[in-house]
């Protein structure tokens, strides 16, 4: 499960954008999780930003997708669990 302080992503502006490097440190996971995550309906989806070479178009999330994804995660409280 992807761990994350609900501060970080309360920082976030909602019309806003974040990197795949800056989302994957926001919850501590590497880029390469991100993507398989994603791949398996696991986490939001980016959008790609048009650039000089289509293939390598670099991937960003809308701060909107992220803050929904957050405030659908279910915290388990190990203590207890």
């Amino acid at each position: 499960m992807i761990d994350i302080a609900e501060s970080e992503v309360d920082g976030l502006h909602p019309d806003g954008l974040t990197s795949l490097a800056s989302a994957a440190k926001l919850y501590d996971v590497s880029p390469a999780t991100l993507r398989r995550r994603w791949a398996k309906g696991l986490f939001p989806r980016p959008v790609k930003i048009p650039s000089e070479t289509p293939d390598k178009a670099p991937n960003f999330f809308k701060n909107s997708d992220l803050i929904e994804y957050n405030k659908s995660l279910q915290y388990i409280d190990t203590e207890t669990a």
